[in-house]
């Protein structure tokens, strides 16, 4: 039996907790980026839903805004030599994107399944 359709805020907030948007209990991933394909609490079948490219989209524009805004914001980021700059923001911008990517494809998930748009098999 599947729980009765919640709100879109509690739906993306229980993604974004990378737990089942449906019930909020049962996890929605398993490993890094994988949705599993049905929830093992509520049974939700969570790997109907795609998640693929959105997520990466919404994640460049958060993490590109996070760093590279105040790059042109603050003067005293030119103040460093490019040879320390260049590294340092790339660096700082994959592991941005690397620890914010799993969250946003648990907000992402929360949001299509609230919809119900998935995939035809």
């Amino acid at each position: 039996m599947l729980p009765e359709k919640s709100t879109l805020w509690t739906a993306v907030k229980r993604g974004l907790h990378r737990k089942c948007p449906a019930c909020g209990e049962g996890q929605a991933f398993r490993g890094y980026l994988k949705v599993v394909d049905t929830c093992d609490h509520c049974q939700t079948p969570l790997g109907l839903y795609p998640c693929d490219d959105g997520p990466a989209y919404i994640t460049m524009l958060l993490v590109g805004h996070i760093v590279v805004g105040p790059l042109f914001a603050f003067e005293f980021f030119w103040k460093y030599p490019l040879e320390i700059l260049i590294p340092v923001t790339l660096v700082a911008l994959g592991a941005l994107t690397l620890a914010v990517l799993p969250y946003v494809k648990g907000g992402f998930l929360g949001l299509v399944w609230h919809h119900g748009l998935k995939q035809r098999r």
